[in-house]
């Protein structure tokens, strides 16, 4: 009997003495890291399977009842998904030791939105997910305001100027009579409705003949015409000009009169209007017809003026060849009669033409010439040729200078060349 005991015996502490091996050396370790006796007694104790197994019930709290497999109807086997039932409150776990942990139950969050898996593979060979939850962004409850801005205008000056090629512009500046043109030509363009224009020219010239008699020695005289005039364009089409010039002579023939002439004065007026008939943009012309309107403003005694009312019509053209503008005037005046001793046999009508050419060289200087032909009856022919430049210092201001070259003249006062200055001023 107790040889059978002792087998029993040594047959169980074999079966116990690797646990109790393991369980040493295992505190052997807690102890030499430092830890409490509760947590080496506390942390053994998961060492050993039959005690997790017997404790379990105890140590959680809870049954070991676990949830039912779910089979399929045809019991071939359990099914691939198993669920188990969730978690819905904390967990108190005490441990021997005396610590206590608390399991949080899970937070309950409303349905995810739905998930978009991309085809695009990560390194881990995973999907990327994008979520599609809806951005809960702020109403839009006003519009931006948009920019007001005010660019400046394309070009400074509509009123005075024109485009040519070359982006190089044109000055519509006024003529010794008024109308928009060259020196003495007038040309078939008009500014822009509602500008207004004003100036003047001069003219002066050392007499040389009267009435077609080369001065004597010991003869001489001169004249000076200085028109005043201003210039209206009603619409882009018509254009009206007043006129009244300042004249001032002097002459000394006693072969002529008996006493030395001077006199100075303002001479007779002139109103005037020119209308464009037609703007071909293709071929590049223009064409207009005027009329104007002398009235005898000027005293007549002191040779200031005829004393009688004239009646002008004259047509205007005009071409561009690219940078070249080339003008043709054609005109005739039905003139008073009048019985002066300056005019002892009246006055023929007369008959006019005028050849102008000109060159927009910059937007400040363009060159001008002229071939500008008269025929006046009784009074006599005359042809100048007349070469000219004007130059505008501003937007404002123009200025003209013309030398006219008489070719031939036998009018009642001659003369060899003549100076014209003008100046243009410009107004919206």
């Amino acid at each position: 009997m107790k040889r059978n005991t002792a087998i029993v015996a040594l047959a169980a502490w074999l079966l116990t003495a690797p646990v109790w091996a393991q369980q040493g050396y295992a505190a052997r370790q807690l102890k030499q890291n430092g830890f409490s006796a509760g947590m080496q007694q506390a942390l053994t104790r998961s060492a050993d399977p039959y005690r997790e197994t017997v404790d379990a019930p105890e140590y959680y709290g809870q049954s070991q009842v676990l949830p039912p497999i779910t089979v399929p109807a045809n019991g071939s086997g359990p099914s691939p998904q198993m669920s188990l039932p969730p978690i819905t409150g904390s967990i108190d776990t005490t441990c021997d030791s005396g610590l206590t942990s608390q399991v949080a139950a899970p937070i309950q969050r409303p349905s995810p939105a739905p998930v978009v898996k991309s085809g695009a593979r990560r390194a881990t060979g995973g999907s990327e997910i994008y979520s599609q939850e809806p951005l809960n962004l702020p109403p839009v409850t006003t519009l931006p305001v948009p920019s007001r801005t005010a660019l400046p205008p394309i070009s400074d000056d509509t009123m005075m100027m024109v485009p040519l090629e070359e982006a190089v512009s044109r000055v519509l500046a006024c003529n010794f009579r008024g109308f928009t043109g060259l020196i003495h030509t007038t040309s078939a363009d008009v500014s822009k409705a509602g500008s207004f224009k004003m100036g003047f020219h001069s003219s002066w010239f050392p007499l040389d003949r009267v009435y077609d008699r080369v001065l004597a020695s010991g003869e001489s005289g001169d004249m000076l015409e200085l028109p005043i005039f201003f210039n209206y364009s009603v619409t882009d089409d018509l254009e009206i000009i007043y006129t009244i010039p300042v004249i001032d002579y002097s002459i000394k023939s006693r072969i002529l009169w008996t006493r030395d002439i001077s006199e100075s004065g303002a001479g007779d007026s002139h109103l005037g209007f020119k209308y464009r008939i037609f703007d071909n943009p293709k071929y590049q012309m223009r064409g207009a017809f005027g009329l104007d309107f002398k009235f005898p403003t000027g005293n007549d005694d002191k040779g200031l003026g005829t004393g009688k009312t004239d009646f002008e019509i004259f047509t205007a053209f005009s071409k561009n060849f690219e940078k070249i503008v080339a003008h043709l005037n054609l005109g005739y005046v039905m003139t008073g009669d009048p019985n002066t001793q300056f005019y002892p046999d009246g006055l023929a009508d007369k008959f006019y033409y005028n050849i102008g050419i000109e060159y927009p060289h910059t937007h400040n200087v363009t060159v001008m010439a002229e071939v500008n032909g008269e025929d006046w009856g009784a009074e006599g022919m005359k042809v100048d040729v007349t070469p000219g430049l004007r130059y505008t210092p501003t937007e404002n201001f123009a200025l003209e200078v013309g030398v006219p070259i008489a070719v031939t003249n036998d009018q009642r006062y001659g003369y060899n060349y003549r100076l014209v200055i003008g100046l243009t001023t410009f107004f919206q």
